[in-house]
């Protein structure tokens, strides 16, 4: 038992990094939207490249996450919305009660 606790420490290391990096993505996926929309895209074009390769390098770091989700939601009419991020989101934190309790469950053995 004492072989899992670290093996449960990196998982939920692992989901706590993968949570922040969809927060992040999601947040700044709305500024880019809002970018696009407004006269800040041609006043501050190099912010907007910016903003827009972070974007890039973002969504690639989350899409193998949430390609499962999106190919799940491709039945279902969704009137435009991505709910896959909010999907992965409720599985993470499913997962990191369940690794916690597993957790308590092997350090009070």
């Amino acid at each position: 038992m004492v072989l899992l606790k670290p093996f449960l420490d990196a998982l939920l290391i692992a989901l706590s990094v993968l949570q922040w990096l969809i927060l992040i993505w999601v947040i700044l996926s709305w500024i880019l939207f809002f970018t696009r929309q407004s006269k800040m895209r041609w006043r501050n074009p190099r912010l907007f490249h910016i903003l827009e390769q972070l974007d890039d390098i973002f969504s690639r770091m989350t899409y193998p996450f949430l390609r499962p989700f999106r190919r799940l939601l491709r039945r279902f009419d969704t009137a435009g919305i991505d709910w896959s991020p909010l999907l992965l989101l409720l599985c993470i934190f499913i997962l990191r009660g369940l690794i916690a309790s597993a957790y308590g469950l092997i350090l009070f053995r």
